[in-house]
């Protein structure tokens, strides 16, 4: 993935989202000027840093967001003035969660252009009716994937902790989320690898394999 400047890059918040299903961005934020600049890299490390803006979506663009643990999100946009997205994130909501028609619609619209589309959990929801996942290789939460293959079966479901076809990257659990992250980076952001290696060593971030 080029690194177009500003990286534009869209959280959507659908209902009360799972805290940790989002918390995979703050990895992809280690690479964003602000935070490398911050530190005592080679001028050369510097260089590669990201620029990037981060738009946080949701139906209403009604501000904060409710999220898990009590916490609460600012929102910087809407369905309806949130700019083209270079890299969407989809957040979990509750599994009894269904997408309005409108929010459908800002998915297609935003698929059309994106460059990666990201879902964590149960945040597989709005793209699963928004039918960006028919024909395409998903996972989704384990509990609920014996249910997704016989109620969905124009997706190919397997059982994995993350798995990628094409743009689309989507997760299993929760934890999940962090692994398909770091994968994404690795593989879509070249320039960039060496300051993704060393912040993930950092971080102690142990890598796990696709499959449980």
């Amino acid at each position: 993935m080029s690194s177009r400047s500003p990286l534009k890059v869209g959280v959507l918040l659908c209902s009360v989202v799972q805290l940790m299903d989002v918390s995979p961005l703050d990895m992809l934020g280690m690479l964003d000027k602000p935070y490398v600049g911050g530190t005592d890299f080679s001028k050369h490390l510097v260089a590669k840093a990201l620029d990037i803006e981060y738009c946080f979506i949701n139906e209403t663009g009604e501000s904060p967001n409710p999220m898990t643990a009590g916490f609460k999100l600012a929102v910087t946009h809407s369905i309806e003035n949130c700019p083209p997205l270079d890299i969407l994130l989809i957040g979990g909501p509750d599994p009894s969660y269904r997408p309005s028609k409108a929010v459908q619609h800002f998915v297609q619209k935003q698929y059309e252009h994106v460059r990666a589309l990201l879902t964590v959990c149960t945040g597989y929801l709005p793209a699963l009716y928004s039918g960006i996942l028919d024909g395409k290789t998903a996972t989704a939460p384990r509990d609920l994937l014996p249910m997704l293959k016989e109620e969905k079966p124009e997706v190919k479901w397997v059982e994995k902790r993350w798995v990628r076809d094409g743009k689309v990257w989507s997760s299993g659990a929760v934890a999940n989320g962090v692994e398909l992250m770091a994968s994404f980076m690795r593989e879509e952001f070249a320039e960039q690898r060496e300051l993704t290696e060393i912040f993930l060593e950092m971080a102690d971030f142990a890598q796990r394999g696709e499959f449980y």
